[in-house]
């Protein structure tokens, strides 16, 4: 989904972002143990039919995993939620998009650490000038 141009998808991508991190934290969080879930942003189309969410879940695999399953179950609580809050004719259909930029960068960091660690420092010249 291309950057909203309107200043009202804007907005309302800002607020819905609020809005859908409050209710993950709530809804989720409060019932997977070492999961922590972020909402980096909320993209909704100009035409504002469509939206996506997207998520970052950090934390033990399998928890993740059992996150995903109850944000996709919760979707429509969550909508209903929007609705209360923010006054629309029409909620955009939203789909999630699992952001894993953070796990990525771990990833390289530990790599990078590897590799500095498996480099013997070079050995010091002590040779005596005659």
């Amino acid at each position: 989904m291309k950057i909203p141009i309107s200043k009202r998808a804007i907005r309302l991508s800002t607020e819905m972002r609020k809005i859908v991190g409050e209710f993950l934290r709530r809804e989720v969080e409060t019932y997977v143990s070492d999961c922590l879930i972020t909402v980096p942003e909320v993209r909704i189309s100009d035409d504002l039919r469509h939206g996506a969410v997207y998520c970052s879940l950090h934390g033990v695999e399998e928890n993740k995993e059992t996150a995903k399953k109850m944000i996709l179950r919760s979707a429509s609580r969550m909508r209903s939620e929007i609705a209360a809050l923010i006054r629309m004719k029409r909620l955009p259909e939203f789909r999630f998009v699992w952001d894993d930029t953070l796990n990525r960068a771990d990833r390289i960091e530990q790599l990078l650490i590897q590799i500095h660690n498996s480099q013997s420092p070079p050995e010091e010249e002590h040779g005596g000038a005659s």
